[in-house]
């Protein structure tokens, strides 16, 4: 199952986690995993590109963590709600795939 994490800390963003699989095929020909990879790395690289937001991004292949500047730019949050709507939707299509958690960060 593919899990994301949106790191939540006080009354903003301080980022999102991903990781796991969504095993829904096998590698290569999974569509669950293919959809959520997409979505997050065009958000990943829209920020940076088109919002010039950077964004601090460890990706260790079965995680990805990504931390945001403290203060979010509002097109750099319009991209990130884009990218949490689409994950949504294919958690509603797959909910045995993908789950979404707000977590409070530490």
């Amino acid at each position: 199952m593919i899990e994301l994490d949106v790191l939540l800390r006080g009354e903003g963003l301080e980022g999102f986690r991903v990781r796991g699989h969504a095993g829904y095929a096998e590698a290569g020909r999974d569509i669950v995993c293919a959809a959520v990879s997409v979505l997050v790395y065009n958000f990943i690289n829209s920020a940076e590109r088109f919002a010039d937001t950077p964004l601090e991004v460890r990706d260790r292949g079965d995680e990805l963590l990504c931390r945001f500047p403290p203060a979010l730019n509002s097109r750099a949050k319009l991209l990130f709600d884009s990218m949490l709507f689409g994950i949504e939707q294919v958690a509603e299509q797959y909910p045995d795939h993908v789950r979404i958690r707000r977590v409070r960060a530490r």
